[in-house]
């Protein structure tokens, strides 16, 4: 069996593109996914983002090479021509791109003609970062959840997606927020199971869950709420832009999986100041 096993009967909601500012509310107020249609005519922006676009206009581009299990698991970064980047693409498959667009850890050779714009249920003071990412196809994502809401759009190719609420956290098997390892390792919101092959043994209480499938096509958004669980499978060369904000409540601050999250970060600040203070007093 595999993840996609575990997707109940149930099928995603799918609307137009909202264009005003609570257009999208009641679905951030329920943390409900949902899908929506149209982006380029809602977004002119986007009219000509493709593969081609971002190969003409980057002459760089940040890349993550797989790891051992053949996942790309968002921790080491490098940045390589463009051109390396393309024949890539066309041979190894060997990397992914995740090119900061607008936001948290934009390039400063990020040439002005991509011109990112927020959509307009997307506040100004909660937003933290939108995100280029370009793939061979194959390329998977490990089961996880964000502390933000996302909004996910597909520019080119196509991508698998489940969900599981927040509500299931309990059969998702998150490490732990003691863990020193796991946050050392940058596992803050990982599941520790193997999608291609989940554990039943390992995991039991997995195959309680029940996940919320579909496929997330071109010119098509997935909004993914805070907390949610995700695991997201591209068949072939995939573009897409996603938009990160926070717009969370405190009671989902004080539910689990946002809860540990908290925990968590409370400890990498931890654990950031002491290796500060161990540096000054090495140097001193």
């Amino acid at each position: 069996m595999d993840l996609f096993d575990l997707a109940g009967s149930e099928a995603i909601e799918s609307i137009p593109f909202p264009t005003s500012e609570d257009g999208l509310l009641p679905y951030i107020q329920e943390r409900k996914p949902v899908l929506l249609n149209g982006i380029r005519e809602a977004l002119p922006f986007t009219r000509d983002w493709d593969y081609d676009y971002f190969k003409h206009h980057l002459q760089s581009i940040r890349i993550q090479r797989k790891s051992e299990d053949g996942i790309f698991h968002y921790l080491g970064f490098e940045r390589i021509p463009m051109d390396d980047f393309d024949q890539m693409m066309e041979t190894t498959h060997d990397g992914y791109a995740l090119e900061p667009l607008k936001g948290r850890g934009v390039s400063d050779d990020l040439p002005p003609e991509i011109d990112v714009s927020l959509p307009p249920f997307v506040p100004e003071e909660g937003f933290r970062v939108s995100n280029l990412y370009v793939g061979p196809g194959k390329n998977t994502s490990l089961l996880h959840y964000d502390e933000t809401h996302s909004l996910l759009m597909m520019l080119e190719g196509r991508k698998r997606f489940i969900l599981f609420s927040p509500e299931q956290s309990d059969c998702m098997y998150a490490y732990s927020p003691f863990s020193l390892k796991a946050i050392r390792e940058n596992r803050v919101v990982d599941s520790k199971v193997n999608c291609a092959a989940p554990d039943l043994e390992s995991f039991p209480k997995l195959g309680q869950a029940r996940g919320l499938a579909g496929w997330l096509e071109e010119g098509q958004a997935l909004f993914i709420p805070a907390g949610t669980w995700h695991y997201i499978q591209a068949e072939g060369r995939n573009v897409s832009v996603n938009y990160f904000w926070m717009q969370n409540s405190l009671t989902h601050w004080l539910h689990q999986p946002l809860l540990n999250f908290w925990i968590k970060r409370r400890a990498i600040d931890v654990l950031d100041t002491l290796r500060k203070v161990k540096h000054k007093l090495s140097a001193a």
